[in-house]
């Protein structure tokens, strides 16, 4: 096959949108039964206003709602029909709950406030992680940054601290802190280990608390476990580039089956494609493979032991990234 002009079509066969490897992010934490949520299941026919609200023009009252984040745009809609018809005919947020309701239900769920829903939809509609030039399939959901595996599991930026440790090492009473990006966490299962977390506990975002005060650089030399460590996992979710236009566009990413056993860098099993970058992927790394038979099943991940590919890679990555 003349691999200088492949397409989608053509490796298709050798793409998984998913990995047999549960990470235990906030997608695996019962959001559908902790958050139902009840968009599109009503009749709405409003009989009463929202009052002094409902003396704006109606594209007035658009860009109010976008700059309101979901916890209050959840709470506003419980008003009344006539806020429940707003909030959810509102562009971005309608986006939301019909292309990717589980951030929808995460971000309810954990009180994340820091961010409006217009910011919100804008990270959605980007495809590269913030810290480097991979295809970001997750949410850091403190402050609403699209992120990448290898980032949020090993930059210090992405290991969220408890309030508690935040108050001591900052000398500061936890009131002091209520201003700077937090969640409140669920319990649950976290890590590929699946650790067990038993109670809610606030988590400050690390770089807030940096820039709030000097002392927190101390911080900086906690012990961190990386891949293993629950608090980076319970503020992240699974998702989606969003085409701004065509929603049967949407990009998942998507994850090369022929680098199953690769842990250097550059083709990492763990690394995401966008539907563009992947057909580059294998022009560059498997030109000679493409026309070989693909992968019989999806199970090349299965039986993967734990501390090998799927823990032990990142000590070799963070050397190469500077992480």
């Amino acid at each position: 096959m003349d691999t200088r002009h492949l397409s989608l079509d053509n490796v298709r066969n050798y793409c998984r949108q998913k990995l047999r490897i549960v990470d235990h992010t906030l997608d695996d934490a019962r959001l559908e039964a902790r958050c139902p949520l009840d968009n599109g299941k009503h009749v709405i026919l409003p009989k009463r206003s929202v009052g002094q609200l409902d003396l704006l023009p109606n594209e007035l009252i658009e860009q109010v709602l976008r700059m309101l984040d979901i916890p209050t745009l959840t709470t506003f809609r419980r008003v009344n029909q006539r806020a429940l018809l707003l909030v959810d005919s509102l562009p971005p947020y309608r986006r939301l709950w019909t292309s990717c309701p589980m951030i929808l239900r995460a971000v309810v769920s954990i009180n994340a406030t820091s961010f409006s829903c217009e910011t919100l939809f804008q990270v959605l509609t980007r495809e590269k992680c913030e810290s480097c030039s991979l295809f970001g399939g997750y949410l850091y959901l403190i402050t609403c940054r699209r992120v990448c595996y290898f980032c949020f599991t090993t930059r210090k930026e992405y290991f969220p601290i408890s309030l508690g440790l935040a108050a001591r090492q900052v000398k500061l009473q936890k009131k002091a802190l209520r201003h700077l990006p937090q969640v409140l966490s669920l319990p649950g299962y976290y890590t590929a280990r699946a650790k067990l977390s038993r109670y809610r506990m606030t988590l400050v975002d690390y770089q807030a608390l940096l820039r709030l005060s000097e002392e927190a650089e101390v911080l900086k030399k906690r012990f961190d476990f990386a891949t293993t460590e629950p608090p980076r996992y319970m503020s992240i979710i699974p998702a989606p580039r969003l085409h701004l236009h065509d929603r049967t566009a949407d990009d998942w990413g998507l994850y090369c089956s022929l680098c199953r056993d690769n842990t250097e860098p550059s083709s990492h099993f763990r690394i995401q494609y966008s539907r563009q970058d992947i057909v580059q992927h294998f022009q560059d790394h498997h030109a000679s493979q493409i026309s070989s038979p693909p992968p019989r099943s999806p199970t090349w991940l299965g039986a993967l032991p734990l501390g090998s590919s799927q823990i032990g890679w990142e000590a070799s990555w963070c050397r190469t990234r500077n992480c």
